[in-house]
C-alpha cells in the first residue's frame, strides 16, 4: 500500500464514522455478531454477508480486557463504506472476498459466521498465513485489504484510540529511542 492509498482508507474510514455518528443508532455492541445485528434497509452488505463481516471482525480483533471490533461498531463502519463510499468495483471486490472467505473457511456445510468462535480462530489462522505466505491469491490479497480496513477502522474508532492505545492529547517531551516494556502501549494521537 502506498501512501496515497493509505491517506484514501484514512479518509474513508473518517468520512465513514462521521455517517455512523450522523445516521441512525450505531450498530449493537456484542461479542457474538449477527447479520441482523448490522444489515439496514437500502445497505450494501445483506445480513448474511454483515453476518461474516462481524465474524471475521470479531475473530481478528476480539473482545479481551479491552473491547474488540464489533463492540467499537467496525461492522457498522464497513457497512457505511460500502454503502456510501465505495466505488462499484471496490463493493464488488469486498462482496467476492467476503462470499470467498466464507466458502472457503466454512465447514460441513456451515458457513464461517456459523462456526463456534474456536473453530473461526483455526480456520481464519491458517488462511491469513497462506494470504500473507508466498503463493497468495487474488481472494488473499482481498482479503489483506478487508482485514486491513477492519483494524484501521478499529484504531480510529474512540475504543480504538482512547482503551485499546493510550491517548494523550501531547504525549510529552520526545525520546527518540526507548525500550516499548518502558511504555506498554503505543499513543492514538
Amino acid at each position: 500500500m502506498d501512501r496515497r492509498d493509505m491517506m484514501k482508507a484514512l479518509l474513508a474510514v473518517g468520512a465513514s464514522s462521521a455517517l455512523v455518528a450522523c445516521g441512525e443508532k450505531a450498530a449493537p455492541k456484542s461479542s457474538g455478531p449477527s447479520g441482523d445485528n448490522f444489515a439496514k434497509a437500502g445497505a450494501f452488505f445483506s445480513g448474511r454477508e454483515m453476518a461474516i463481516i462481524g465474524a471475521l471482525a470479531n475473530t481478528i480483533i476480539p473482545d479481551t480486557d479491552t473491547p474488540g471490533a464489533v463492540a467499537a461498531g467496525v461492522p457498522d463502519v464497513i457497512q457505511n463504506l460500502a454503502s456510501e463510499w465505495a466505488t462499484p468495483d471496490a463493493r464488488a471486490g469486498w462482496r467476492a472476498v467476503v462470499d470467498g472467505v466464507n466458502s472457503q473457511l466454512g465447514e460441513g456445510g456451515r458457513g464461517f459466521a456459523e462456526l463456534p468462535a474456536e473453530a473461526q480462530n483455526t480456520a481464519l489462522a491458517a488462511f491469513d498465513a497462506a494470504a500473507y505466505g508466498d503463493g497468495a491469491t487474488d481472494l488473499h490479497k482481498g482479503y489483506r485489504d478487508v482485514k486491513s480496513t477492519i483494524a484501521t477502522a478499529y484504531y480510529m474508532s474512540e475504543v480504538g484510540a482512547t482503551q485499546e492505545l493510550r491517548y494523550e492529547a501531547v504525549p510529552g517531551e520526545w525520546k527518540g529511542c526507548i525500550p516499548f516494556s518502558d511504555v506498554g502501549r503505543t499513543w492514538a494521537t
